[in-house]
């Protein structure tokens, strides 16, 4: 499969995800994590489909603790949903699969 999300680190955030100028999904994750592992697969698929409509993004949240903190994140794997300014619409905590994702992403975005 071709397309994959988005690693988003301190150095990358302001140019993919604040100037993105379009809705972006962060996926905060940590290797250790196994629901993670588990719905890493799905996360790639949902990269793929909305491809051109929306940045999917992933956020290790060890590596990149400030970003995590920013987001209030205490749960992993946690998806934050942000309009195109940058601003929380929404925020779910280990969705089951890519039809929780994609209902996440529909309840809270017109794409």
């Amino acid at each position: 499969m071709g397309t994959k999300a988005t690693v988003i680190t301190a150095d990358n955030f302001q140019e993919e995800v604040l100037n993105a100028g379009k809705p972006v999904i962060l996926d905060f994750w940590a290797t250790w994590c196994p629901h993670c592992k588990r719905i890493a697969p799905s996360y790639d698929k949902v990269a793929a489909e909305y491809e051109g409509k929306l940045v999917v993004g992933k956020v290790d949240a060890d590596e990149e603790p400030a970003i995590a903190q920013k987001f209030e994140v205490e749960y992993l794997p946690t998806f934050i949903l942000l309009d195109a300014e940058g601003n929380v619409l929404d925020k779910v905590v280990s969705p089951a699969n890519k039809a929780a994702i994609d209902e996440f992403i529909a309840k809270n975005v017109a794409l």
